[in-house]
């Protein structure tokens, strides 16, 4: 891995486990109090539920920039762009002014799964992001529409010119990869 993804990496895992362990907690919880039910008999009564549980789990598709300041483009500060379609995505991680590693993987209910490609030797590195759930009183009862966050990001609204050329650039070389 190179400097830059060392760097992000590093600092995001210091705090993952603590996370990851409470957004698991939290996740239990949400799907201990749902309401019993009985087992489907067949399988065609099971897909509707199914789909149910795995969109509660995904983000909206779309594109997406965290940062690790709230500001855009800061120096030393590390970025996360990418576009999420049906729980999987595909990115980039990248400090202004710097190289940049694309990544693919997937939207889990407590972590981002991820596979890190080195920009200079192109291995492939495993990595998880742990997820933060902001609940609001809108998306109480609708975890689909809950804002997800990522531990250690904020989230930006604005995607930049430039973050539109880093994703495009990886989604050129690895959507094959990301959307299969």
């Amino acid at each position: 891995m190179n400097a830059l993804t060392t760097y992000l990496l590093a600092s995001v895992k210091q705090a993952v486990p603590t996370i990851a362990g409470f957004s698991l907690a939290l996740t239990g919880f949400m799907v201990t109090n749902a309401p019993a039910q009985a087992a489907p008999r067949n399988l065609e009564k099971a897909a509707p539920q199914a789909t149910a549980m795995a969109q509660a789990t995904t983000l909206p598709d779309g594109v997406y920039l965290y940062g690790q300041s709230a500001q855009p483009e800061q120096i030393g500060k590390g970025y996360f762009v990418f576009e999420a379609r049906q729980g999987k995505l595909i990115g980039a991680l990248y400090m202004p002014r710097s190289s940049f590693d694309c990544t693919y993987g997937s939207v889990e209910s407590d972590r981002v799964s991820l596979m890190v490609i080195d920009s200079y030797d192109r291995s492939e590195n495993p990595y998880v992001i742990a997820t933060e759930r902001k609940d609001s009183v809108a998306s109480r009862d609708n975890p689909v529409v809950a804002p997800v966050g990522l531990e250690g990001y904020q989230r930006l609204s604005k995607i930049s010119a430039n973050d539109q050329r880093i994703l495009n650039m990886c989604k050129q070389n690895y959507q094959q990869r990301a959307w299969k």
